[in-house]
């Protein structure tokens, strides 16, 4: 080794390592943050930030919380791996919280939102060869967004995504969100062929755009009639982010299969596919797996995430912030001609602008506030679930300042 971590230090040294030897597959921003704690980042010049894009809505329970630090440390003193060729005690357990707090289901764990849709996409394949005649078409919603996998890219509704890799996966129709009269058009003209509907119920990486309750109850009466899997998307809803457990409970309807990942273990990668008990005999034994899929120190860190955000009541603050972090931003919406547009459930809020945000994410850094730029023109707030007011209040000072400034 020609440094130790201690010996890199700088900025430029990092940025330097980095142009050199990792793929340029991100538009970086020009910081490296060393440590965190709570609501706040620290960079390598030991300057302060106001976190409000939480690894993209990864360490939902902020940085350094100390039960999620001892619970991975005293897992790794005991085991961090073995295979799921084996029995898992921390899987299982989590298995039984996820459960008993979302539906009555069997869980596949992943590494990732991508691998949880990935297990989605070929059980309802599975469903559509075992059960509906061979379909295999798929029906999802233009601007959403399921991954970076063939098919989940495939699933994402956004040409963007599609762009420079060739044919992609066919038999997948995009809808427009919130347009309950296409979807019933294309259902009745084409659901024997339809094994799958795939919705992202708050549309995350397009803006934050909520799908309408009425749309989401006609989804799941549709789906129930034709024989076709609905699929919940929750990789960025789930885990609290909206206030309640997961997104689905704000519209009153289970899922048949749900997809989670992000927040779910507080930055130790995880994810999960959650199949209804009625379609888990669908996919057997040999028919899919994941090397660390769920394994020994994801799982616990999982677990943990759980066993907090249930037992600390931090949703209720979930839900006082969102509305004040809300209500500020209406507040500065009828102040400042460039916000034309502000949106969300909980703490994943959308804030649309006149034009082009990268600059104004930027800007917002250098002045000491991680904030997330996405869909061109979409600021998008998803800060710990943690946050207090008085750090909401400040971060949302530095974002007024920046947004002032624009004529």
């Amino acid at each position: 080794m020609e440094k130790e971590f201690s010996d890199i230090l700088t900025l430029q040294e990092i940025k330097d390592r980095t142009e050199k030897y990792i793929l340029g597959t991100y538009k970086r921003s020009p910081v490296a943050f060393l440590y965190g704690q709570g609501e706040f980042l620290f960079d390598t010049d030991n300057k302060q930030y106001i976190d409000f894009q939480s690894g993209v809505a990864v360490t939902s329970l902020g940085h350094g919380e100390a039960d999620i630090i001892e619970a991975i440390r005293n897992q790794a003193d005991r085991i961090i791996h073995t295979s799921n060729l084996v029995y898992n005690r921390e899987q299982a357990m989590l298995a039984e919280v996820l459960v008993r707090h979302s539906f009555p289901s069997k869980v596949f764990f992943t590494n990732s939102g991508a691998e949880a849709n990935e297990a989605a996409f070929k059980l309802a394949r599975l469903f559509g060869q075992q059960n509906k005649n061979g379909a295999t078409s798929f029906l999802t919603l233009e601007n959403s967004f399921h991954g970076r996998t063939f098919a989940t890219m495939s699933l994402t509704g956004q040409t963007k995504i599609h762009s420079g890799f060739g044919p992609i996966v066919p038999n997948i129709k995009y809808m427009p969100p919130n347009d309950i009269e296409a979807l019933e058009k294309e259902i009745d003209e084409n659901g024997t062929e339809l094994c799958a509907i795939f919705l992202e119920l708050i549309q995350g990486e397009s803006g934050v755009h909520p799908l309408n309750i009425e749309y989401v109850l006609a989804a799941r009466k549709l789906a129930t009639e034709n024989n076709i899997l609905l699929v919940f998307d929750e990789i960025q809803t789930g885990i609290g982010r909206t206030g309640k457990l997961f997104a689905f409970e704000h519209y009153g309807v289970n899922p048949d299969v749900m997809t989670l990942a992000k927040g779910l273990g507080s930055g130790i990668p995880i994810g999960a596919a959650l199949i209804a008990n009625k379609f888990a005999s669908i996919m057997g034994a040999g028919m899919h797996g994941s090397t660390f899929g769920g394994n020994h120190i994801a799982a616990r860190a999982a677990y943990e995430t759980l066993r907090i955000l249930i037992g600390r009541e931090i949703l209720s603050n979930v839900n006082a912030m969102g509305e004040y972090i809300m209500t500020r931003l209406k507040a500065m919406q009828a102040k400042i001609p460039v916000i034309q547009e502000v949106r969300g459930i909980g703490l994943h809020i959308g804030i649309t602008i006149d034009r082009p945000c990268a600059d104004i994410a930027l800007a917002c850094l250098e002045n000491g506030l991680v904030i997330n730029c996405t869909g061109t023109n979409n600021l998008r707030i998803v800060p710990p679930l943690t946050i207090t007011l008085e750090t909401a209040a400040k971060g949302l000072d530095i974002l007024e300042a920046q947004l002032r400034i624009l004529k």
